[in-house]
């Protein structure tokens, strides 16, 4: 069953999340592989995340993970964290075409981007652990820490507040907000300034900007790793 769809559309390759976006080991899986498959191309320029319907991302699918042990289920959580930072230095731009909702990690793979566009008329970002009664790992702590501060920080994270897209602009947590039907174009056009600069001083420019987060992290190996994109 696929849960990852992933394509090239001239130098733009695009990684959609389907049905609600949640992810399993079953998604997380497709999703690695389509990070992989973005890496071994020569001719993605920029990666575009994006989701189908009216969800981007739900994020971590809770009722997959009921099923695991604690320990199975700390092992998923920190495996989906770990595949995050992939994104965090990654050798091409990352642009999030926020379709829809965007809920816990689903809004956290938004902060992990280079770049972000958000609908205008539909879908919320939203970090609800505190309405679930959970708590963040170090290394999501660190992410959500590192990228939002101040009121911000404090109305999402500790109030779960769920914002549309102008507010989301107007937070900083996306670079543009846009109809539906532009969605893609404006997320094609935000990562040109960064696309076509040498792959190997963004990974090492990336990786000294979430250092901190990738220190949470339990895999920092990434950054040597994504230097083998085509």
């Amino acid at each position: 069953m696929r849960m990852v769809g992933f394509g090239l559309v001239d130098c733009y390759a695009q990684i959609t999340l389907q049905d609600e976006g949640k992810f399993n080991p079953l998604s997380l899986q497709q999703f690695g592989e389509a990070i992989d498959q973005c890496l071994s191309s020569t001719q993605a320029q920029a990666l575009i995340l994006t989701g189908s319907g009216k969800n981007f991302s739900q994020g971590l699918d809770l009722e997959s993970m009921s099923r695991m042990d604690a320990k199975a289920s700390g092992a998923f959580v920190d495996e989906c964290m770990d595949t995050l930072t992939r994104l965090l230095v990654f050798p091409v731009p990352v642009v999030t075409a926020v379709n829809g909702h965007a809920f816990g990690f689903g809004a956290m793979l938004v902060l992990a981007s280079d770049y972000s566009v958000m609908r205008e008329d539909r879908g919320f970002f939203c970090l609800p652990e505190i309405d679930l009664g959970m708590g963040l790992i170090p290394s999501m702590n660190a992410l959500v820490t590192h990228k939002l501060t101040g009121r911000v920080l404090r109305n999402l994270l500790l109030t779960g507040k769920r914002v549309g897209g102008r507010e989301a602009l107007e937070y900083g947590i996306v670079d543009a907000c846009s109809t539906e039907h532009e969605l893609l174009a404006k997320a094609r056009s935000l990562p040109l300034p960064m696309m076509g600069k040498d792959k190997k001083a963004l990974v090492q420019l990336k990786t000294g900007m979430n250092g901190e987060v990738l220190r949470h992290c339990r895999n920092t190996a990434h950054s040597e790793n994504q230097l083998q994109i085509g």
